[in-house]
């Protein structure tokens, strides 16, 4: 153990009435991964002290649960405030907050029981940045429920099965995990990369209804673009939160494609993606959006094949595709429910993969 964990331990146990020692333990834990610029043992009992000292803070910070040792790493420009937040149960409750696992952790056992690690000092533009890589690299366990949807009903996929597993085995080799989900972050692919023009104020409102970042893929599974929350890409593309929440959610189900075109998730399908438009502020990436508002009326494009599985054509959607082939709707809709070929062609929701 290294004189620095000595050193917090020293203070815990000269300072600190209210931690016994398994929440002591538990504190020292975190302590060996991060070393704070700030340790708060009681993110009620401590509210005052916080709210003074973190005003007008920009940085990462990090909660952890003296119960149980679940942690959680989050970032804001405005720490106070986020701090306040979290102290305020109906916020927290709200139906915007309720399904993040942070949220509801801080009511369930009490926020006099998590202590606050304020981590870093950061520049707004690197916010997003730093708070990912320490997500990578210690795997906070209600940052991974919230990426993993658990929290909203959701079941993991094999896909982010085998990507939480890959960032586990990488734990420890920093580059590597910072690689697996920063990559999108970093540098060119960073929404805000070279944008000197508002960039707070973008943060600020972005931040105050962003949970997770929303990778946007074309039907043929090519990350076009990221997105840094469902409320800036709701407004955009004229849809709503609950909507987008609901594609992300159900990326894995048979009627996976955003308005006939697009897979929307808060994880990359695959570890290496890189998105072809670094900056969702670009002239490129507006064309994306003009094509989604192009497409609001699609709820289900049908993706037609022969039996050899050789793409025929797109339709809007079943109607379309019962009149020009003279199908009736009904039956294609049913077989491409099952993927299983009708009479010479194959029906599907989604392009078929080889």
């Amino acid at each position: 153990m290294s004189y620095y964990i000595f050193e917090f331990f020293d203070y815990f146990t000269k300072n600190c009435t209210l931690l016994d020692c398994d929440s002591t333990c538990f504190l020292i834990k975190v302590l060996k991964q991060i070393k704070p610029i700030k340790v708060y043992n009681s993110l009620k009992e401590d509210r005052l002290q916080l709210f003074k000292e973190q005003k007008n803070k920009t940085g990462v910070y990090c909660l952890v649960n003296l119960i149980n040792g679940h942690t959680y790493i989050g970032s804001s420009v405005n720490i106070e405030g986020r701090m306040k937040s979290y102290l305020n149960n109906s916020y927290l409750k709200s139906k915007q907050n309720s399904n993040l696992p942070i949220s509801s952790a801080l009511p369930k056992y009490g926020q006099e029981h998590f202590a606050v690690l304020i981590v870093e000092y950061v520049d707004i533009e690197n916010l997003t940045i730093v708070e990912t890589n320490y997500i990578t690299s210690l795997l906070p366990y209600y940052n991974v429920l919230k990426q993993g949807y658990s929290s909203l009903g959701y079941k993991h996929t094999e896909n982010t099965k085998l990507w939480l597993s890959e960032l586990a085995k990488n734990r420890v080799h920093s580059d590597k995990t910072k690689v697996l989900i920063s990559r999108a972050l970093i540098g060119e692919n960073n929404p805000f990369y070279n944008q000197n023009h508002s960039v707070e104020a973008k943060l600020r409102m972005i931040e105050a209804n962003s949970a997770y970042p929303v990778y946007i893929y074309n039907s043929f599974r090519e990350l076009l673009v990221i997105f840094p929350s469902v409320k800036t890409l709701a407004k955009l593309i004229n849809s709503n939160h609950s909507t987008i929440v609901s594609f992300i959610k159900n990326v894995s189900s048979k009627e996976p494609l955003f308005r006939g075109e697009w897979y929307l998730t808060n994880l990359p399908l695959n570890l290496t993606d890189t998105p072809l438009i670094s900056n969702w502020l670009s002239k490129e990436s507006n064309n994306i959006i003009l094509e989604m508002n192009n497409n609001y009326k699609i709820k289900k494009a049908v993706f037609v094949y022969n039996k050899n599985k050789e793409f025929i054509c797109k339709f809007e959607g079943v109607t379309h595709a019962g009149k020009e082939l003279n199908i009736n709707h009904s039956v294609i809709k049913k077989y491409a429910l099952l993927n299983a070929p009708y009479k010479d062609y194959i029906f599907s929701y989604e392009r078929l993969r080889d």
